[in-house]
């Protein structure tokens, strides 16, 4: 079949080979099947993430680890460097640069057009195949444009994206039946990575025919495919546990990439941390650990912590592999690496001055959540070193305006612990922190104001903000936050502010008791 469209100005593309999802022979409609119809605006919309995929997670109260949106993602590209592409099989083509004309005289072939839209790394481009040869999509060239958008986005391209990934949704719609693995797990990861709005039809239409194929799903396609449900936070009943039982019986060929990114989503989504799956992951997993990269052991170890898996011999091998590969791990690799380490109450003398050395050349390109946590971390394994904490209080103040509620409270709080005194540091956060309570949650307003009376901090106005916003979320302060202020608050000698605050504080308790 030829596609050939009247003439335009050229644009020329460079055709690389890659290996496409294998067209399926068309499957009888069953009940499972979605509805289709033609406009997106015309259907509800699944809330997905709102914007840019961000895993970890953030966390409530003791548990701050987390990416923001915007921020890059601690897993890696799941379509990545293996080149492993969108199926098993393909048609090969030595590169060769073709004359293709948006608005001309050339003509394109099925397997073109796919080499075309896998080839481009700029969205604005593939928005004018998609525009110009969309309604000619298959399946295969669905799926490939799809994963483009995820791979090419950039931070400045989110709302582009999301608007290319409702239109592509429109065109996959009618070719789910007809998805391989491959397809079916690379568009759900596509969705997850760019998120936004996704149509509810198309995400149950995927989980639907995946239910079908799942004995077809090799261990690439079964992490793809969790990164796209904990990404989308799509419901997971009915599937969850035929997807583990796939991925027990496939676990000895699963790469390293495969282990870490399986284990993230699974954590992510939330599952018992039992059963034969995890026990087999830390099995085959422990045995490849010298294999993993500074990603996928940081990763892996946060999942644990989620899950609140401890194994002896899981953590000691992470232990030497990740001691040895620290001077490769990124800010965001080295943050929650020693999060995990605290969360699970796991100790290793060399790696943790390993950690320590990287961390300090590397602080300044800490972001506040990373700083925030990598200090809540240094506090809880009770880690006190005058080097880190000067480098840590330098990267700090310059970062304080970025801060959330999470991150000022978590760090205050942990510099409490560690007795940290830091006359400038008190200031800008303050400042900041002032500002910003309004948005504090109760417990965050409970822990800042049990750090400012530990370090001895007095500020009027911070107090006086701190009364109006307590009287509004006292019903929301646990017995944990309430006692915690009255221990350290009310019976403090070392805590000069005016009685009267105290007073006014104590009358608040007392109020809500």
């Amino acid at each position: 079949m030829q596609l050939t469209l009247k003439s335009r100005p050229m644009l020329r593309f460079r055709i690389q080979p890659l290996s496409l999802c294998q067209p399926r022979p068309q499957r009888g409609a069953t009940a499972a099947s979605p509805a289709i119809r033609a406009n997106l605006n015309e259907r509800p919309v699944w809330p997905g993430k709102g914007g840019k995929r961000t895993e970890p997670q953030r966390e409530g109260g003791d548990d701050p680890v987390g990416g923001k949106p915007g921020q890059a993602s601690p897993v890696k590209d799941p379509t990545g460097a293996s080149q492993q592409g969108m199926g098993k099989s393909s048609t090969q083509f030595g590169p060769r640069c073709i004359d293709f004309q948006l608005n001309g005289s050339a003509s394109v072939t099925p397997a073109e057009l796919a080499r075309i839209i896998t080839g481009l790394a700029d969205l604005t481009r593939l928005e004018q195949v998609v525009k110009v040869y969309g309604h000619n999509f298959d399946e295969r060239h669905v799926s490939a444009a799809m994963t483009r958008v995820a791979k090419s986005e950039r931070d400045n391209q989110v709302a582009m994206a999301q608007g290319m990934m409702q239109e592509l949704g429109v065109l996959a719609l009618p070719g789910l039946s007809k998805m391989d693995a491959r397809c079916l797990s690379s568009v759900l990861w596509a969705l997850g990575k760019v998120g936004g709005p996704v149509n509810p039809d198309l995400v149950q239409g995927i989980l639907a025919y995946t239910k079908e194929e799942l004995a077809s799903f090799n261990p690439f396609d079964i992490s793809n495919l969790l990164l796209g449900m904990a990404n989308l936070q799509a419901p997971t009943d009915g599937i969850i546990h035929e997807i583990m039982d796939a991925g027990m019986r496939r676990l000895p060929e699963f790469k390293p990439q495969d282990l870490a990114n399986t284990l993230w989503a699974l954590a992510t989504i939330g599952i018992p941390p039992d059963g034969p799956f995890i026990d087999g992951w830390l099995y085959f997993a422990t045995s490849q650990l010298p294999g993993f990269g500074a990603q996928a052991l940081a990763n892996s170890l946060w999942a644990l912590a989620k899950l609140g898996i401890k194994d002896e011999a899981f953590t000691a091998s992470w232990f030497r592999v990740a001691t040895r590969k620290l001077p490769e791990f990124n800010t965001q690799n080295l943050s929650n690496s020693l999060w995990a380490v605290s969360k699970l109450g796991i100790e290793d003398d060399a790696f943790t001055a390993a950690w320590l050395r990287e961390a300090k050349v590397k602080l300044p390109g800490f972001n506040a959540q990373e700083l925030s946590n990598s200090l809540m971390a240094v506090s809880k394994l009770g880690i006190k070193d005058e080097a880190f904490t000067a480098a840590w209080l330098r990267a700090a103040k310059l970062k304080l305006p970025e801060f959330e509620t999470q991150d000022l409270s978590n760090s205050l709080m942990s510099a409490a612990k560690l007795g940290i005194e830091d006359g400038a540091f008190s200031v800008a956060w303050l400042s900041v922190a002032t500002r910003k309570l309004p948005e504090f949650n109760a417990q965050e307003l409970s822990n800042s104001l049990w750090a400012a009376a530990k370090l001895g901090i007095e500020d009027e106005a911070f107090i006086a903000t701190w009364l109006v916003m307590a009287k509004r979320k006292l019903l929301q302060l646990n017995n944990i936050g309430v006692t915690q202020i009255s221990a350290a608050i009310l019976s403090s000698d070392s805590w000069a502010i005016a009685t009267e605050f105290k007073a006014k504080i104590a009358a608040m308790l007392k109020k809500g008791e």
